[in-house]
């Protein structure tokens, strides 16, 4: 009953409302709009220009932070490395802070006056001046990429470092012994193990990097101009800060089919990849 009430329930009421004439402020006067909220939704091109951001992001900080996060969990399984692992581990921790405490803490970083990067680049002499990161249409898109993907690496490292943990030493000095190089024991002994927990790794990181909200709240505002409004930040002003209900839960269940879409769609090409 809980999962129903706080799960449930609210998605089926989005979606009731994405076919009603609904207000902020004038939900006594809901009237019945059928497919003009979608309609109108679908012929916005801010919408347009959300669902590239949004695609744009999602691709963008899901590459960077498996890629890095399997290049960690490949360093921490390694046995030279493995003496240091409680440094390591330590990178694990972005996990644990809230997306809020996160996106607060990168807004202090990016401070175009009194900013820890700036201070560091210029320190180092790699920047003559500080610069406003988040001011230019491409550095704001990227700098909201950086900033979401060092909290999503942290849990790419756990799941592919428990895989690689996984893969018997055994297999490794059989491999070792057939004289397989780095490249081909980590292609035929470690992948094997790897391919399914990548699976999973990325699934979930498209998913969350779908609905990223806070990240762009706090350090954007979905600007300048639009680059940096996501299709998550878009269903929230449309909703609460223009006032229309209706068209704000019609973009959050075009979100909702979009990322189910792409969910489908993956595991369909991890099938296809199994069979074959």
């Amino acid at each position: 009953m809980l999962i129903v009430g706080v799960g449930i329930l609210p998605i089926l009421y989005v979606g009731l409302l994405s076919f009603q004439n609904a207000r902020l402020g004038t939900l006594t006067s809901v009237s019945f709009a059928g497919w003009s909220n979608y309609a109108f939704v679908l012929s916005d091109t801010s919408v347009g220009t959300s669902f590239r951001n949004t695609l744009y992001f999602s691709l963008l900080s899901v590459a960077a932070a498996v890629t890095v996060g399997l290049t960690i969990a490949i360093l921490m399984n390694n046995d030279v490395v493995r003496a240091g692992q409680g440094l390591i581990l330590a990178i694990v921790l972005p996990w644990a802070i809230p997306e809020i405490v996160n996106a607060l803490v990168w807004q202090w970083i990016y401070n175009p006056t009194y900013g820890a990067l700036n201070g560091l680049l210029v320190s180092l002499h790699l920047q003559t001046g500080y610069r406003a990161w988040l001011s230019t249409p491409s550095s704001a898109m990227h700098a909201v990429v950086f900033a979401y993907s060092w909290k999503l690496v942290p849990f790419v490292v756990l799941v592919l470092y428990a895989a690689l943990r996984s893969v018997p030493d055994e297999l490794y000095e059989c491999a070792q012994l057939d004289g397989a190089n780095r490249w081909a024991q980590f292609r035929y002994v470690s992948w094997p193990f790897l391919a399914p927990a990548m699976a999973v790794a990325i699934l979930f990181s498209v998913v969350w990097s779908m609905r990223a909200f806070d990240i762009v709240y706090l350090l954007t505002g979905g600007g300048p101009g639009e680059a940096t409004m996501l299709l998550s930040y878009f269903t929230f002003a449309k909703a609460f800060q223009f006032g229309d209900l209706g068209a704000g839960a019609a973009v959050a269940c075009l979100l909702v089919a979009m990322t189910l879409g792409m969910t489908l769609v993956y595991w369909r090409m991890l099938a296809r990849g199994e069979q074959g």
